[in-house]
């Protein structure tokens, strides 16, 4: 009589085939639950409303920017601005 030890690699499949059939079943259930709970959502607000509420949700507000009064405008030159800025740097770095 001679005894197999097989036994553990069936066992390992059959839990491989447990997990496989029960995460496919999760993720089927999950799927068929969103897609009742957005047509239950659908004839509670009704197909107008429930439109017209995704439409304002897609579009978006053009924000206004509005400037102090104080607000210095720019030179249009770009050298001047280097200049200015490489003076100011040269002179931090000699008071040290």
């Amino acid at each position: 009589m001679e005894r197999r030890s097989s036994s553990g690699a069936g066992s390992c499949l059959g839990l491989l085939a447990v997990a496989v059939v029960s995460t496919s079943v999760i993720l089927v259930s999950y799927r068929l639950h969103r897609r009742l709970e957005a047509d239950l959502r659908v004839m509670i607000l009704g197909e107008g409303d429930g439109a017209a509420d995704q439409g304002r949700r897609r579009t978006k507000k053009n924000k206004k920017v509005r400037f102090a009064a104080d607000v210095a405008e720019p030179s249009s030159s770009r050298e001047e601005y280097r200049r200015r800025r490489a003076s100011t740097a040269a002179a931090v770095t000699r008071a040290r």
